[in-house]
């Protein structure tokens, strides 16, 4: 019996269903009890989470009105009304007040008193402290009531005792006092408790009953007093916070299912499982347990026929491990193809590394008839007394042993090195018209680059930029080493480009032609080939102010 149940997904979703059942008619009894003490200890919780949360509205708002009570009074702290600037801090505060008001509209009045209780300035509507609270303050302090004898809403008075000095020196040197509308306040604590069973209530030092509201199914006339005795109710106060206190007392049977619905829904429950595990036997089998084993039978013959797909048309999670299989194949073969693409791009860039090879090789023919010929030139030249002459055909010389040379991987030092020397001919040529220099970082030197790298920029900028200039022209070469990258400037100051030869020249460096030139299109391609994608290199163009080549790649490339 028990392999047939091993090797039977059906029996072993019967077994479990038995288990269900028998489990389900252990664990109702318990249910009750446990629903029982979840509802005091919900109650609780709750009663905790709103006192905790009702303290926390109370403490912002505080924090709020002590911040604009710092505001307000930063003139009174820093000067005594005394002096004859009284007129001007006097308007100034009032202004504070203005602002305060505006962000604050519940704030209808503050007042001003020096240690002595005299008032030295009233803010906003007219209004004066009874004379049971007309006392200095040391500490903050908050009470209610209502101070407007034409108007009998109630209103909060928060007390901010205002002094002056520093740490130990610190002197106080009045009082301020905001009277407020308490729709705020009462708002914030209403927002709390409004999806609750409960009541809270708010006091003070000198009025018990602040504001007394009631929530939920709260029964009417009842007082916070009687409901704090009440086993029904949870009862919860908080610490005094500046002369404020909050009380809650939470419903235990009103903010949860009563013990005796859960338990007649547990019995519904109990014979709807029954039938629904019925039909969940019957479903699991003719739509999970047959159609996996159609899956894996389709696995076991993927091997010999890769071409062929479930295309099970289900939308539901069978359906979608199908779908899955099904693209996994299809991401297989993709795959398959991508390795074949992946290696014909190995071997196209195989071909461009050697397509330069080839061209350094024929760059290398007869080199020493070459270097014979100018060293014979520069001898002739010296014995003439012609040094110009002779310093030509020496650079001449140096620039076509550098070009010959087989590594393409040069320092950065070889590379200045070979700039310098065209710099040297170009300026015999144009006769000192034209200059260029060469800024390099110590760091810089003995780093990697590819060989004839900047030249060909350094050539355009002469040829393209500065040839047909009236006026002398310069190129800047400079290199510098930024968070372990090369960061490369070829600039001139020639005639520039305009806007529309500038988006050819950008167009170029996206998506260089296959050229047998050195141009533009071939650094491009050769940082493709030495760096990957991990370069940047951004052209800039301005007519009649010159040309700016700026190139970026990391220190280390493929070949280093």
């Amino acid at each position: 019996m028990v392999q047939k149940i091993r090797h039977s997904l059906l029996l072993q979703l019967i077994c479990i269903v038995l288990a269900i059942l028998i489990i389900l008619s252990g664990t109702l009894y318990a249910s009750f009890l446990y629903v029982r003490q979840t509802t005091q200890n919900y109650a609780e919780t709750l009663a905790e989470s709103l006192l905790k949360q009702a303290d926390n509205a109370i403490s912002l708002y505080e924090e709020n009105l002590r911040y604009n009570a710092e505001f307000l009074c930063r003139f009174m702290v820093l000067d005594s009304f005394e002096e004859d600037d009284k007129e001007v801090r006097e308007a100034r505060i009032s202004s504070d007040f203005t602002q305060v008001a505006l962000k604050n509209r519940e704030i209808v009045s503050a007042i001003l008193y020096d240690n002595d209780m005299n008032v030295v300035l009233t803010l906003g509507r007219p209004v004066s402290l009874p004379s049971g609270r007309a006392y200095l303050r040391q500490s903050e302090d908050m009470t209610g009531g209502r101070y407007y004898g034409e108007d009998d809403d109630f209103y909060y008075a928060f007390y901010y005792p205002v002094y002056s000095g520093v740490a130990s020196q610190r002197e106080q040197i009045g009082m301020c006092v905001f009277i407020m509308e308490h729709w705020k306040l009462d708002g914030n604590l209403h927002n709390i408790f409004n999806e609750s069973t409960a009541a809270m209530l708010l006091s003070d030092s000198n009025n018990l009953d602040l504001a007394y509201r009631a929530f939920g199914d709260i029964p009417q006339g009842v007082t916070m007093k009687d409901l704090k005795y009440n086993e029904d109710y949870v009862y919860r106060e908080g610490n005094w916070q500046n002369g404020i206190r909050i009380a809650v007392a939470v419903a235990v049977a009103g903010n949860t299912a009563g013990s005796n619905v859960i338990s007649r829904l547990i019995l519904l429950a109990s014979v709807i499982i029954f039938i629904f595990l019925a039909i969940i036997v019957l479903f699991s089998y003719f739509r999970m347990a047959k159609p996996i084993a159609g899956i894996d039978r389709f696995i076991r013959h993927t091997i010999k026929n890769p071409e062929k797909r479930l295309n099970l048309k289900r939308t539901d999670e069978i359906g979608n491990v199908a779908s899955s299989l099904d693209r996994m194949l299809d991401e297989n073969q993709r795959m398959i193809e991508e390795i074949k693409d992946g290696k014909i791009r190995l071997y196209e860039t195989e071909l461009v590394q050697q397509k330069l090879e080839i061209l350094a090789y024929r760059n290398q023919i007869n080199p020493h008839f070459l270097y014979n010929t100018l060293s014979c030139i520069r001898d002739m030249a010296l014995i003439n007394d012609e040094d110009n002459i002779a310093e030509v055909a020496m650079a001449l010389s140096d620039i076509f042993r550098y070009a010959v040379k087989g590594s393409n991987i040069v320092t950065v030092r070889d590379e200045v090195s070979y700039i310098e020397k065209y710099a040297r001919i170009i300026d015999y040529r144009f006769m000192g018209k034209i200059k260029i220099t060469v800024d390099v970082e110590e760091e810089a030197l003995d780093k990697n680059m590819i060989r004839f790298f900047l030249q060909p920029l350094v050539e355009n900028s002469v040829f393209h930029g500065l040839e047909s200039k009236i006026e002398d022209g310069n190129v800047a070469v400079s290199i510098k080493t930024i968070n372990n990258r090369l960061e490369m400037v070829v600039e001139d100051d020639g005639i520039g480009m305009d806007e529309e030869t500038l988006y050819k020249l950008k167009s170029e460096i996206e998506n260089p032609r296959e050229n047998k030139g050195i141009g533009l299109a071939n650094i491009v391609q050769r940082l493709r080939l030495f760096y990957d994608d991990d370069y940047t290199i951004v052209a800039e163009s301005e007519v009649d102010k010159g040309t700016t080549i700026k190139i970026s790649v990391p220190e280390h490339m493929k070949e280093s």
